[in-house]
């Protein structure tokens, strides 16, 4: 059993806490789009190259760091990813993105430094670490197919097996520095939905004559929408919504063809895999009613993010033993989807919630949007829970 008590991590993330101001505001001010990190995972390599971590490339832009403690024991797994969105920002910061059209509007540039943060309070421990912490800095969580499924078809999890994966994401809504742990089901499925319906064009003035992809589209968009209101238990959740359509270009004209996109998120494996059966069903039977001609493309994206419970309770009580109860929550469970997914259908793990809002410093937008920014303060805070469930739960495992 180790005798490192939980305020020397948050001592020595303390002590680090400029170091990874400096590092999140280099990558915030160079944001990198899915699969173009270039810039973000060579910081990141040389960074952990620096405390002696062995790191390799791995999934284009990825990059995997292996840390082996001086005690023999098992492995796990730290998870950060690294990609910006195709967001303009609009925040006004002096360290605002220096590319336009490009920002950390989803804290990523966060995650990775807080990552960075606990292998450095990690490899000073090294002496004291009982086997390996693994350290995924992973590219494009924010493209479907996802960096995940990449960094573990090129073996990240193996090699020592890797027997439980942590990470967190920020929550700008949230209390700085508050953590939101939720076992089982905390985030849904994600699905794209592409749909053209083709008609017949004519004059709008003599609509008997032609076939209307518009009218069309209008009764499935609809349709749809009874999908989650009358074929989904009411205490399961689900979303299934059209979230652009575009046809038409004038007044008098009925157009040829309608395109619409949208989303289709669930929360239970089973329903997501009916639902896509009943999309194709509501599109071709409105279709058929109407003489119109229909294309669908269901892109399938992330599974549902399951957090395992056992291993969701040890994290939790870790942070509370690190910064409190008081400063530690329930989650609920949120319709927004993470590839984090796919690392927990391997092995056990969890990910949790780091609160990043301060009103006071103006971070009060939420995730996704051009005014989007945190408190810098959870950095050190992130770097220490991170380290600390890590180093435990190899403790744990040796112990078990």
């Amino acid at each position: 059993m180790s005798t490192i008590s939980a305020s020397r991590f948050l001592q020595r993330a303390s002590e680090l806490q400029d170091r990874l101001v400096e590092i999140r505001r280099t990558i915030h001010a160079n944001p990198e789009l899915a699969f173009e990190e270039h810039e973000t995972s060579g910081l990141t390599k040389d960074v952990l190259d620096e405390l002696g971590i062995k790191t390799s490339r791995v999934a284009r832009t990825g990059v995997l760091g292996i840390l082996k403690g001086n005690k023999e024991g098992a492995c796990v797994a730290l998870r950060a990813d690294m990609d910006a969105l195709p967001i303009h920002e609009e925040t006004g910061l002096p360290f605002a993105s220096k590319k336009p059209g490009i920002m950390h509007a989803c804290g990523h540039d966060a995650h990775t430094t807080m990552a960075l943060g606990a292998a450095m309070i990690l490899s000073e421990l090294r002496d004291e670490v009982s086997g390996t912490i693994k350290f995924l800095m992973q590219p494009s969580e924010e493209l479907l197919p996802g960096g995940a499924s990449s960094m573990i078809a090129n073996g990240v999890l193996n090699d020592p097996p890797v027997k439980a994966i942590f990470s967190q994401h920020v929550l700008p809504l949230q209390e700085a520095g508050q953590l939101g742990f939720f076992p089982g089901t905390m985030m849904a499925s994600t699905d794209e939905l592409y749909i053209t319906i083709r008609g017949k064009s004519g004059h709008a003035a003599i609509p008997q004559n032609a076939v209307d992809p518009i009218l069309t589209s209008a009764e499935i968009i609809t349709s749809l929408q009874k999908i989650v209101s009358r074929n989904l238990d009411p205490f399961e959740k689900g979303v299934v919504i059209i979230s652009r359509i575009d046809g038409g270009h004038t007044t008098n004209i009925i157009p040829e063809e309608v395109e619409m996109e949208g989303t289709m998120r669930a929360m239970n494996e089973e329903w997501r895999r009916e639902t896509h059966g009943r999309i194709e069903r509501i599109i071709k039977s409105v279709c058929e009613a109407n003489a119109a001609t229909y294309e669908l493309e269901i892109s399938k994206g992330y599974p549902a993010l399951w957090n395992d419970p056992p291993t969701t309770q040890f994290a939790r009580s870790g942070a509370e033993q690190l910064i409190g109860h008081e400063n530690v929550f329930t989650a609920k469970p949120m319709m927004a989807a993470e590839d984090f997914s796919y690392y927990l259908q391997q092995v056990p793990g969890t990910l949790w919630w780091i609160g990043a809002g301060t009103p006071e410093q103006g971070c009060v937008a939420g995730l996704h949007n051009a005014r989007f920014t945190i408190d810098e303060q959870i950095l050190s805070i992130g770097a220490a829970v991170m380290a600390w469930t890590a180093f435990q739960y190899l403790v744990h495992l040796q112990d078990c």
